[in-house]
């Protein structure tokens, strides 16, 4: 008798073991895309589905000789404590700043895991705004993904990016520089295209350019502001003197080949959206053939393309 107690003790503890292990997070996998820059690869899934905590946005870290960067930090605390924990075993040097490219979920859930580093979060001038907004919405989910993302909530970006004038009533410039140390990162905030809060980031020293969600490759992109906006941004963001692109999803880039496919899907969903409405078209059938013609070229194309119609509708319908 007194075996069978200590063989299902031990049994009982080994398994109790097992579930702490499996419940530890472990550091993100990274990729060392430059000299100090490191980025990790969403995947392309569906947000809080099934399996997935929030990994699906690409997210990264510069390192200077004094401090490091953030840029982005995931769809979950989780997803940023992992992000932190990799971080530390790449350099022990302090984390500064944590900068956010705009406000979608899957790039500042996060966020909760650079608190204890006493990290500066940096935000397009809107987007304390935005995700005020967003805040009803963003709780649920959080809520609805229960345990899986325990520790997650909303924070807010401590600083804009914008220069103001003395008593910060009149903003002067859409830029900011900051500098990590033999390093410095010119931040800028953009007018609304994907969102009302979009912003990039751009490493003087290896010419690489963190710009969220404006560019995206092999997942659909979300439209969330205005698409005709954001085609005239991307024209200007390829004249950038830019060698390296890590845009909000998928592969690395190192051409413009992401940025004209995002754009070039983004002018058929315009075109589309717009010569419905000149014919008088209803929504319910635009909503099945605007950028059908772009479907094969994108993952997770039926689930995003018809709320990207509907919004397109939406915003351009009172011109026509």
């Amino acid at each position: 008798m007194f075996y069978k107690i200590i063989i299902k003790s031990t049994l009982f503890f080994f398994i109790l073991l097992l579930n702490l292990n499996a419940n530890e997070i472990k550091s993100l996998k990274l990729e060392e895309i430059a000299d100090g820059i490191y980025v990790h690869i969403g995947k392309h899934e569906n947000f809080y589905e099934e399996e997935n905590i929030g990994d699906i946005a690409n997210i990264g870290f510069i390192i200077g000789d004094d401090s490091i960067a953030v840029i982005d930090t995931g769809g979950s605390h989780q997803i940023g404590e992992a992000l932190r924990l990799a971080i530390k075993k790449i350099s022990k040097k302090p984390i500064k700043y944590v900068i956010n490219t705009h406000g979608h979920q899957d790039h500042i859930f996060g966020n909760t895991a650079f608190v204890s580093e006493g990290a500066t979060i940096y935000g397009h001038y809107n987007l304390k705004k935005f995700l005020k907004e967003r805040g009803s919405q963003y709780v649920r989910q959080i809520t609805e993904a229960g345990d899986k993302v325990k520790g997650t909530s909303i924070i807010f970006p401590h600083k804009i990016i914008a220069t103001t004038s003395s008593d910060e009533t009149k903003k002067i410039s859409d830029e900011i520089t900051i500098d990590l140390g033999n390093r410095k990162l010119l931040l800028t905030s953009h007018p609304t295209s994907h969102t009302y809060a979009d912003a990039t980031v751009y490493d003087f020293k290896t010419k690489t350019f963190f710009v969220g969600d404006l560019v995206q490759d092999e997942r659909t992109p979300t439209m969330d502001g205005l698409t005709k906006e954001w085609i005239k941004l991307l024209s200007k963001i390829d004249k950038v003197d830019y060698k390296i692109m890590v845009p909000g999803h998928g592969n690395i880039q190192t051409d413009n080949s992401a940025l004209k496919k995002t754009q070039k899907y983004l002018q058929v969903l315009y075109d589309d959206v717009i010569d419905a409405l000149k014919k008088d078209i209803s929504a319910e059938k635009v909503i099945e053939i605007a950028a059908e013609s772009e479907k094969n070229n994108w993952i997770l194309f039926d689930r995003v393309n018809p709320g990207n119609v509907v919004r397109t509708f939406m915003r351009y319908e009172w011109e026509y």
